[in-house]
């Protein structure tokens, strides 16, 4: 039989990945705002630059989403230890793209790096940080710098 304690820990792992999903699912409605939302007020994200507070994340992904026209995420490998009301997770993610002016398609691959804190009851991003391992845009030659790798992984 589980303990309270195990019973905890399975609902914030679940409430977690739903976090993370939800965050998936604004930003593929094209709704940078409710992404946003998926922050702690203080929260950070990194996108190619730290940008903190809700409000400065809705606008830095309202910048990166008006490039797109379409975009579709998909995560895997999702790993979360929790430690009382804290957390941290990484994720690999998958994207595909299609730019707004030209509709030609581009795919990332990338990980996102969380750290995670419980806010009243409720699972929220402290900070997200976005590492790109690769991406191809059609036409496009390979980059004349790479990509970093996964955090600790295997880069060359």
């Amino acid at each position: 039989m589980p303990t309270d304690l195990q019973l905890q820990e399975l609902y914030d792992h679940h409430a977690i990945k739903k976090l993370m999903v939800r965050y998936i699912d604004r930003i593929d409605a094209n709704d940078p705002a409710g992404a946003a939302a998926c922050f702690a007020e203080d929260g950070i994200g990194v996108y190619w630059g730290h940008y903190q507070g809700r409000a400065a994340i809705t606008e830095r992904l309202t910048g990166i989403l008006d490039t797109f026209n379409t975009t579709s995420h998909h995560l895997t490998n999702v790993i979360i230890d929790i430690d009382g009301d804290s957390a941290t997770g990484l994720a690999y993610v998958y994207a595909f793209h299609r730019y707004a002016d030209t509709l030609d398609p581009m795919h990332y691959w990338g990980r996102w790096v969380d750290e995670i804190k419980r806010v009243n009851g409720e699972w929220l991003f402290a900070h997200r940080e976005v590492v790109g391992v690769g991406q191809i845009m059609e036409g496009d030659p390979p980059p004349a710098e790479p990509f970093p790798g996964h955090p600790g992984r295997l880069s060359r």
